[in-house]
């Protein structure tokens, strides 16, 4: 999909005919410092989720060997263990 250069060129000239010429680069500069923050913004947000994923994997309890034996013998015997 996209923007082909055909489409590119006819928003140029319809913008040049609205805008005139002096006004074109501050428009383009307005524009660009838009886009800087936008993906600025996105990758603070991007690593905000990654910090609270690490942080929330971190506070798992570990798998301990109690654990284990017991979900393995419920497995096997078809229940939990009897004591």
């Amino acid at each position: 999909m996209g923007i082909h250069w055909t489409e590119l060129i006819v928003v140029a000239f319809v913008a040049l005919l609205i805008f005139g010429p002096k006004r074109l680069p501050e428009i383009g500069g307005a524009v660009g410092r838009t886009y800087r923050e936008f993906k600025k913004s996105l990758g603070e947000i991007s690593e905000l989720a990654t910090n609270e994923l690490a942080a929330s994997q971190r506070q798992l309890p570990p798998v301990t060997a109690a654990c284990e034996t017991a979900t393995s013998h419920a497995i096997r015997d078809g229940g939990p263990p009897r004591t």
